[in-house]
């Protein structure tokens, strides 16, 4: 087996090359059906004590850089993932999102995005120390430019749909990635040795903003919505939410325990469950996340083509068969390393998720049927 390497010239190792689509032109009966079927085989993933569940995700790279400030122009290239990802043998659907970057939560507390040109949109930090943060009251989403642009995003893209496609929520920062967006990020880890009550309470008011615009946004997505959300298999029989938790690897699987975990469980409690996601090597944190009560999935790199600091799939696989937490693997690579390494993470007891990025129809179905056999 030749593992493949980290591509740094691409601008979205992930993301596969679509042709955008206009609503008009979109074969919505077609999609509907692939949809369904899909939809089952998820239903019946999730009611099993173990197997393994094959993603074939269709990420659009223009959809997740500054080409979301169009959001007529981000639906159009969705649709034509949508469209692409009918070629291709899947146990979810490819779904509507309304990605406006990651400053959701931070909006609501004053942050702003900064556009750097033909990437995604950032938030500069408001604050320079922990102790400079006041007591923080969110504004209503009605006053924030983003999250109006979220909302005006899931409107439109059920208008112009006839609320016939998925959806899922924006893309959710757990409470310590946001933290950084509106504080500096080497003073807020330093305020976890220094100010440590005053981080609790930054995070316990973050959390409680991820979950209130969280529940807007359901209420506004309504029967459309899938779970648990962004980058990972989703549908509408789905559950939990999705979290994003890149910067756990920035403190101690110890701070994770004492500051993380309590807000992480209690959003989760909100939704049905928490999925946390991280890049990179997050191995050594496993057991920290572990202690969520509430954690039902996990999301991590499994080869080097998706992410140079990959994870050892023998430390998820020990962590987590006989759990009832689901793996959610992402395996960007040739299909002989994929099997291989989804070989490696699976064992009885796991509940695996190979998320897979094959981009030749033909060479995707046999990678299908290859993954479906090793739980056979």
């Amino acid at each position: 087996m030749t593992s493949t390497t980290f591509d740094y010239t691409s601008e979205d190792a992930q993301a596969m090359p679509v042709t955008p689509v206009a609503p008009a032109h979109f074969e919505f009966s077609r999609f509907e059906a692939h949809a369904a079927e899909a939809e089952a085989r998820y239903a019946a993933f999730m009611a099993a004590p173990e197997g393994i569940m094959v993603w074939q995700r269709v990420r659009v790279a223009n959809v997740f850089r500054d080409g979301c400030r169009d959001m007529h122009a981000s639906l159009r290239w969705q649709l034509g993932g949508l469209m692409r990802s009918m070629d291709y043998l899947t146990d979810a659907p490819t779904y509507l999102e309304p990605w406006y970057g990651i400053g959701v939560t931070a909006a609501a507390f004053g942050g702003e995005y900064v556009w750097p040109e033909g990437q995604s949109p950032a938030v500069l930090p408001l604050y320079r120390t922990v102790g400079e943060v006041p007591p923080l009251t969110p504004r209503p989403w009605q006053e924030a430019q983003i999250t109006r642009h979220v909302m005006a995003m899931i409107d439109m893209f059920l208008e112009e749909t006839g609320g016939r496609l998925p959806m899922s929520w924006s893309d959710l920062q757990n409470p310590l990635n946001v933290a950084t967006e509106l504080v500096d990020t080497s003073a807020f880890f330093t305020g976890f040795i220094e100010e440590p009550e005053k981080v609790r309470a930054i995070l316990a008011a973050l959390t409680d903003e991820v979950i209130r615009f969280t529940q807007e946004q359901t209420a506004r997505i309504g029967s459309c919505l899938v779970r648990p959300g962004h980058g990972y298999a989703s549908a509408r029989c789905g559950t939990g939410l999705g979290l994003s938790s890149d910067n756990l690897v920035m403190i101690s699987p110890r701070a994770y325990r004492q500051f993380c975990v309590d807000n992480d469980a209690r959003i989760g409690a909100a939704f049905g469950g928490t999925a946390i996601h991280s890049c990179g090597n997050w191995a050594r944190w496993v057991e920290a996340v572990k202690a969520n009560p509430k954690l039902i999935t996990v999301d991590a790199a499994f080869t080097q083509a998706t992410d140079p600091a990959f994870n050892s799939a023998a430390a998820f696989r020990d962590a987590f068969a006989g759990t009832g937490i689901i793996v959610h693997a992402r395996m960007v690579g040739d299909p002989e390393e994929v099997v291989a390494r989804a070989r490696e993470l699976w064992a009885p007891g796991m509940r695996l998720v190979v998320v897979t990025y094959e981009k030749d129809p033909a060479a995707q179905h046999r990678l299908y049927r290859d993954l479906h056999a090793l739980a056979a």
